[in-house]
């Protein structure tokens, strides 16, 4: 899982939790502004050692 103290940064661009040189932290910045501008929102879960879910929600069409 996703350690509780970063995870509300987990959207902001540039912000990975990875390696220097390891990610360039915009996959989920990303994401979350494709989901804004197309009227949805996005829902993320994390426990421990167990892990973590990302749900993404779209509007019907």
């Amino acid at each position: 899982g996703i350690d509780p103290a970063i995870l509300p940064h987990v959207f902001e661009p540039f912000f990975t939790a990875k390696d220097v040189g390891k990610g360039t932290g915009l996959g989920l910045s990303m994401i979350y502004g494709f989901m804004k501008q197309s009227g949805g929102h996005v829902e993320i879960e994390s426990e421990g050692d167990i892990g973590t879910v990302i749900r993404l929600y779209l509007p019907m069409a």
